[in-house]
């Protein structure tokens, strides 16, 4: 019968052969610890056995009497790594990395059960998110509207990362789930500012602000700029060929002068060459014809010079010769 002893004797059994609690979800930081909490009704333990996928990490058999408990750790690396609250158990696991993601289960054995005890866990390891990154798709620029997408993605822990968009600046804020944006502004129009916000089930943050004017600037305003650039760069090449035609000009007129100058020169310093210098004074007597024969009657009283006159670049000019009268 359904309600006999009999059957309620078999379910109890059947529940201590395969009791066990419900899946546990955890979550670790990188670098720091988790407990798996150990939570049981077994009244008298015989052994503990931890593991990780399907490899054991440690075994305990509780004190008996005055000893301690006999803990087994099976991996080295990890024995300064698993720590264990006194009285129930419960598995500590520092210096956490992201290899220590996957499932834990506990099998707890005692002599009063015809099974174990057995709890099982998912533990997954996350680390702090960096800042977001806010990069801008191909842009649509039709009547002064700028369309464009923006795309925001985190570096560091983006594993499980969640995106939402904020937009500021209209009457009300717009919020907007995904890491794609779609935005259209129009120039002219008040400015609005987007905000990407990251998170992950340890952290959260967000993005710089975007404004729309400065995304859109070169978009929205791209013929005026390129107007004005292209002015700019036309004056600038007329104002340098007017400065190197005036440059040369200046310096044909100056060569010009300078070589009037040394020809002016030349000619003066010839003719000074000629001359006795400032302060001398030569009285020279010429005689047109020194061939011809002098009286005798003169000759005595008449005395003979040669004279020549040494130029400036040491040549020297014709023979003078000098005839004086003597008393």
């Amino acid at each position: 019968m359904p309600g006999s002893p009999a059957c309620f004797i078999l379910i109890f059994l059947l529940c201590q052969l395969t009791a066990s609690g419900a899946l546990k979800e955890l979550t670790g930081i990188l670098g720091g610890s988790v407990t798996f909490p150990l939570t049981h009704s077994v009244n008298q333990i015989d052994s503990i056995v931890w593991m990780f996928n399907t490899t054991t990490l440690v075994t305990i058999q509780p004190k008996m009497a005055d000893k301690q408990d006999n803990v087994i750790v099976i991996q080295n690396h990890n024995k300064k790594r698993v720590d264990f609250s006194h009285g129930n158990y419960s598995l500590k696991l520092s210096k956490l990395n992201k290899s220590d993601s996957g499932a834990y289960r506990v099998e707890i054995y005692s002599s009063l059960s015809q099974g174990p005890f057995i709890q099982e866990y998912e533990l997954r390891v996350y680390e702090h998110l960096s800042k977001p990154k806010v990069t801008m798709g191909l842009q649509n620029n039709k009547n002064g509207t700028c369309v464009t997408n923006l795309t925001c993605s985190v570096e560091q822990g983006g594993e499980d990362v969640t995106y939402s968009w904020k937009s500021l600046g209209q009457a009300t804020n717009e919020f907007h789930n995904g890491s794609i944006f779609p935005i259209s502004w129009k120039l002219g129009e008040k400015n609005m500012i987007f905000i990407c916000m990251a998170r992950n089930p340890i952290s959260s943050n967000s993005s710089n602000p975007i404004f729309a004017w400065k995304l859109c600037e070169g978009a929205a305003g791209k013929p005026d700029s390129i107007m004005v650039l292209n002015f700019l760069l036309l004056f600038l090449l007329l104002s340098v060929l007017v400065l190197v035609a005036f440059t040369l000009i200046m310096r044909r007129e100056r060569e010009k002068e300078s070589t009037g100058e040394k020809k002016r020169m030349d000619n003066h310093q010839e003719v000074l060459n000629y001359y006795p210098s400032s302060g001398e004074t030569s009285e020279y007597d010429t005689i047109s014809n020194l061939n011809k024969t002098i009286p005798e009657e003169n000759s005595a009283k008449m005395l003979y010079s040669t004279v020549q006159i040494p130029t400036k670049g040491g040549n020297t000019l014709p023979t003078a010769h000098i005839i004086r009268h003597t008393p």
